[in-house]
């Protein structure tokens, strides 16, 4: 958990480094084949982040078979699966600047997965500290090799073989790490491949379902606005991707929690969950504010010269941020409940939100504002709120009590008062002063949950007794 936090500002870091040194065209670029390839590299893993880790977990003595195995399968699908990205690109008539770009980022990619099937082996022998230096370890890296390319006047295909150098840096010293451990030589085994293939498909289907909606719109986007519009929704999102860090955080805190009580207690399952959703909603609302009261604090760091529409990107996707710290939590509850199929089948609604609206919303936006990415991100708003929607019909019952309602209402009234507070003064001066004030209105009404406070202070008292111990 330290490991993500750490790495959050130094990702945005990076972010921020390439779209000064880069703009608006080069970096939409990037962002577009980084997109498509995360889609992509689904394919090559299969699900594996969690069936390698889920084995090894429960066999220590496979560590190597497992390995072996799952290295073999993703050497053997990235040249097949990047053949189909070339072939899907050309058919979509993209420039030679985008094909160069697409094989570049399949580098960066293949040394990505090889370290991350490492990484998954030591994560099932529970060596999560090597995990979480892996993680720091290839942002800092990242930076100090990228940031000279860009001083030296480096483009898109120099900074692309920059990330591909450091996440091989990272590959080779997990390598080395796990060479260290007993029964840790890669083989191949045709019994183990076929165990992770049919236990990897589920979470084959639900992550194509999550991944599939940022491509659509990176490719609708790319192909019905000019690029620098794909530049500045790639700044937003960016930026927004680092806010909604607690949100993931919270939801992977909670999970096997609620996985365990609602095999062993039904009632104490909807507590937890309504626990998490309270939660949820007390860490929103500054941060939905924020993005919507004062989006020039983090645009200025990408650029404001260059990047200046993308704050009334970030304006709108202040509602998407408000939705998905809900939308996070509810779908925890809903797959810990086993209802995964239904819950991937909403996920991939989202995508037939954005298929319909974006080819009406970006046209609609780059002739009326100039700013086609402001269609996206309509889009985007409206399929998040129909996951929010969907994941509340599918909760179990007693869960969306009156805790949660007086919650919710209390935590409008405060960030309402503080939102009001400092209207007209400098962001930079009224940002942190308006979260001041939040928390103490916050307080100050009996907003903040007794059960909050006591299951921070539990957690918080259980990490220092496990370090003490």
């Amino acid at each position: 958990m330290v490991g993500q936090v750490a790495a959050m500002p130094l990702s945005l870091l990076n972010n921020v480094v390439m779209a000064r040194y880069l703009g608006p065209d080069d970096f939409g670029l990037i962002y577009l084949v980084a997109t498509a390839w995360s889609f992509g590299i689904l394919f090559v893993e299969w699900g594996q982040s969690s069936t390698v880790t889920a084995l090894i977990a429960k066999e220590p003595t496979r560590v190597g078979e497992g390995l072996g195995t799952s290295l073999a399968w993703r050497a053997l699908t990235m040249p097949l699966v990047y053949g189909l990205m070339a072939g899907g690109a050309a058919l979509l008539r993209q420039g030679h600047e985008c094909q160069v770009a697409l094989a570049l980022m399949a580098l960066v990619y293949a040394v990505y997965t090889g370290s991350a099937a490492i990484q998954d082996a030591l994560r099932g022998l529970e060596r999560m500290e090597m995990p979480a230096k892996g993680v720091v370890a290839q942002q800092i890296l990242n930076f100090l090799l990228v940031t000279p390319i860009l001083l030296l006047g480096g483009r898109v295909s120099a900074v692309l073989v920059g990330q591909a150098a450091a996440m091989l840096a990272v590959a080779a010293w997990a390598a080395r790490v796990l060479r260290r451990l007993p029964n840790a030589s890669p083989h191949f085994s045709r019994s183990t491949l076929k165990h992770l293939l049919a236990a990897g498909a589920p979470f084959l289907a639900l992550n194509i379902s999550l991944a599939l909606q940022p491509n659509v719109d990176a490719l609708l986007l790319a192909k019905l606005a000019p690029p620098e519009s794909l530049g500045w929704f790639a700044a937003a999102k960016r930026l927004v991707g680092v806010l909604i860090f607690p949100a993931t955080a919270l939801a992977t805190a909670f999970y096997p929690t609620w996985v365990r009580l609602w095999n062993e207690d039904k009632d104490a399952f909807r507590h937890a969950v309504s626990t998490g959703l309270r939660a949820s909603t007390v860490l929103v609302a500054p941060i939905a504010l924020g993005c919507a009261l004062y989006p020039d604090i983090g645009i200025r760091a990408f650029s404001r010269h260059s990047f200046g529409p993308a704050e009334a990107d970030v304006r709108v996707l202040s509602l998407f941020v408000l939705a998905l710290f809900y939308s996070m939590i509810l779908g925890g509850a809903v797959t810990a409940a086993g209802r995964i199929r239904p819950w991937a089948v909403c996920q991939f609604g989202c995508v037939i939100v954005s298929a319909v609206l974006d080819p009406l919303l970006v046209p609609y936006c780059q002739h009326r504002y100039g700013n086609g990415s402001l269609g996206v991100c309509v889009s985007t708003v409206v399929s998040e709120s129909f996951i929010v929607v969907s994941g509340g019909a599918l909760l179990p019952s007693g869960i969306l009590d009156r805790r949660l309602a007086r919650t919710v209402g209390l935590t409008i009234v405060a960030g309402l008062a503080a939102a009001r507070l400092l209207s007209g003064v400098s962001s930079f001066v009224a940002a942190p002063i308006a979260v001041v004030a939040y928390g103490v209105c916050l307080w100050g009404t009996g907003g903040v949950d007794p059960a909050l406070v006591d299951l921070i202070r539990s957690s918080v008292t259980r990490r220092f007794a496990r370090a003490g111990a």
